[in-house]
């Protein structure tokens, strides 16, 4: 249970901070206003930062004087903006890594729905992924997390060699030097990996196919 004291503290910071209201408005529009296009952020957000930073400042000096309006709107900038400093950062790491794992789905995915197609491992036929319905595109999304799924099942090797062939589109020759593997060899093994990954796919489908029966 708080005590009077406390009680009186909280109440004198709300004071404080009201005289400050027009301020923390007027600074939070403007710099939301410069990182409103990130889709980062709220308005909401950065007028909450800027009323914790006033309130802090003020209630946790011995010196109020010192705490001007020209010293709080600096404060409150930077407050702001090492927020967004923080959240920018994360949002970069974070669709990098996803950057990364859409490509490997990508390739890996053109090249289990043409399979059937492949003349060779050297020559795949890829199935472009151009005027398609939005049903058609959901089930491709929905597709692609599978074969994602799908591929952690394989070996390790069977992974890399996929991996170097569609994702990183390197040659065979070079593929068998890095891996110290024949041509025929690295092709083999790409090839049983992506029947293994065709007839998990299809195993999967008549399971979905049962559910939706019953």
């Amino acid at each position: 249970m708080k005590d009077l004291d406390s009680i009186n503290r909280e109440r004198e910071g709300r004071a404080n901070l009201s005289q400050y209201k027009d301020l923390i408005e007027t600074i939070s529009k403007v710099e939301y206003k410069k990182f409103s296009n990130l889709g980062l952020i709220d308005l909401t957000e950065v007028i909450s930062l800027a009323n914790y930073t006033v309130y802090y400042l003020v209630n946790n000096s011995k010196n109020k004087d010192l705490y001007n309006t020209a010293y709080l709107t600096k404060a409150v900038k930077w407050a702001i903006r090492n927020e967004m400093r923080r959240r920018y950062k994360w949002y970069v790491m974070k669709n990098q890594e996803n950057a990364e794992q859409e490509k490997i789905k990508d390739a890996v995915y053109k090249t289990i729905l043409s399979i059937e197609e492949m003349a060779d491992a050297e020559n795949p036929t890829l199935i472009k992924d151009n005027h398609r319905t939005p049903e058609e595109k959901a089930e491709i999304v929905e597709l692609k997390h599978r074969i994602c799924e799908v591929m952690k099942k394989l070996s390790q090797r069977e992974q890399d060699l996929i991996e170097a062939k569609y994702f990183y589109d390197k040659k065979l020759k070079d593929i068998s030097v890095e891996f110290n593997i024949s041509q025929s060899r690295i092709s083999r093994i790409i090839q049983n990996a992506l029947e293994k990954i065709k007839k998990e796919l299809l195993k999967q489908e008549e399971v979905i196919v049962d559910e939706d029966n019953f």
